[in-house]
């Protein structure tokens, strides 16, 4: 680690876990989300048809999935499943964090943002000093625009360039303020360790500077974000590839959240799972999608969107020093997380890994243990777990997509040079990777390669 180390704590934020619910609109009704047929040009006019038709009331459209969200009752929702324009209805869901702290961590010394910068180990592990913008050395910043679609970004922390945002947390998106407040502070970690500012200050991110779009869809008093609220983030996506803005398009988004799940190979049309259809059509529009593996030492081919075919997935990995060779103990400013079952340079113990080859072809594996972050209030602290790691990756994606080693605007082979650019330099210097990378694999466990932000 350069610099001072970091002050403020938190524990390790478990990755959010889906808990089936429902959204109560009245006493006999819930909210439902209704996907129309492809061949539905106008969703809009199509929602009030079958309002009028059928009953119910539409709370907002969704173009990326062509349908909407509606409260009605469950008679109604059968009908209205019959009618031949329309794909499918299912009740919504929601999101609830679980807060386990499976590795809480503490910190020695105190960070002082306005004294010292610090080039964080997870970030040193994967060589993004070695970048093309060289994150550490002061100076320099990425131009690629990346959405956080999680808790909410906190807009005033001078360690983060958040340039725009929504408020999707109650399913409809609202151009306010609370796009900005985030007080459980997960979306303003992710984000400073994917884009923190290079400018002497607080910490660094992988693509500093890069422009942040805060999309909450967690609500601030339940902790939890509904199924509802994930489609309208994922429209809130595409409508900026689709629109006449070419400043404003989301080449990156990062997805810390997850919950069971599983890919159909469909786009979520045969097990009728809305979010995957949203996903999918935001891919088509443009987007790269960033997903956090799971957190639950677990086959992630049950974590959605961890599973889908269409995002890059990443797992964790554990390192204390910034380099590789396992030399370090499993110290995080202090904290011997040794008992935990964390070893440096190796698999987290609590990461999830592909067992399937369709999962294996999208996942790579970056450090989650002992990040650090920002925090809101201008306060930076440390945590563990996949939803670090991926922002990682978020952030690498950002950078290849700035240099133009990445196209814009091709997800998919956005996702596959990282993993090949991963795979290329893990092969070429076999130290660099950590012990469950696919050459030194434990069991049927797949972690994939660890990424190197210095390809970009």
């Amino acid at each position: 680690m350069r610099g001072s180390a970091v002050g403020a704590v938190i524990g390790a934020v478990a990755l959010a876990l889906a808990v089936p619910s429902v959204a109560v609109a009245a006493p006999d009704e819930a909210r439902y989300l209704v996907v129309l047929q492809d061949g539905v040009a106008d969703p809009a006019g199509a929602a009030t048809d079958l309002d009028r038709q059928y009953g119910g009331e539409t709370e907002s459209v969704y173009g990326a999935v062509n349908g909407y969200s509606a409260a009605m009752t469950q008679a109604e929702a059968e009908a209205l499943a019959a009618d031949p324009a329309v794909a499918y209805v299912v009740t919504d869901g929601e999101f609830a964090r679980l807060n386990s702290e499976p590795l809480p961590v503490s910190c020695q010394q105190a960070l002082n943002p306005v004294e010292a910068q610090c080039v964080p180990e997870d970030l040193d592990r994967i060589d993004g000093e070695l970048s093309s913008t060289a994150s550490g050395d002061g100076t320099g910043a990425v131009g690629t625009n990346i959405a956080v679609i999680d808790t909410g970004v906190d807009r005033s922390h001078p360690d983060l360039n958040v340039v725009g945002g929504v408020d999707c947390s109650t399913g409809t998106p609202v151009d306010s303020p609370s796009a900005f407040s985030d007080v459980i502070g997960h979306g303003t970690f992710v984000a400073g360790v994917a884009a923190a500012r290079d400018d002497g200050l607080g910490v660094v991110g992988v693509a500093p500077g890069a422009p942040v779009y805060s999309v909450k869809v967690f609500d601030d008093a339940t902790g939890s974000a509904s199924n509802a609220a994930i489609v309208c983030a994922a429209d809130w996506v595409t409508q900026t590839r689709l629109d006449d803005d070419p400043a404003n398009d989301i080449a990156v988004a990062n997805m810390s959240i997850g919950g069971p799940g599983a890919d159909d190979q469909q786009c979520g049309q045969a097990n009728q799972d809305v979010m995957h259809t949203a996903i999918c059509r935001s891919v088509l529009a443009g987007t790269l999608y960033v997903a956090a593996a799971g957190n639950s030492a677990a086959d992630l081919g049950g974590v959605a969107p961890a599973t889908y075919d269409e995002v890059l997935t990443v797992t964790a990995m554990s390192d204390y020093d910034g380099r590789p060779g396992a030399l370090a103990g499993p110290l995080c400013y202090g904290t011997d997380l040794g008992s935990a079952g964390e070893r440096d340079d190796a698999a987290a113990s609590y990461s999830n890994f592909a067992t399937t080859e369709r999962d294996r072809l999208h996942t790579v594996a970056a450090p989650g243990t002992c990040a650090t972050g920002t925090l809101p209030g201008n306060v930076y602290a440390a945590a563990s777990g996949t939803s670090f790691s991926a922002p990682l990756v978020s952030g690498a994606a950002a950078l290849c997509i700035d240099t133009g080693l990445c196209p814009q605007g091709d997800p998919r082979t956005t996702g596959a040079r990282i993993q090949a650019d991963a795979s290329a330099a893990n092969t070429a210097d076999q130290a660099y990777g950590f012990e469950g990378d696919p050459l030194r694999m434990v069991a049927d466990r797949y972690y994939g390669y660890l990424v190197r932000a210095a390809a970009y």
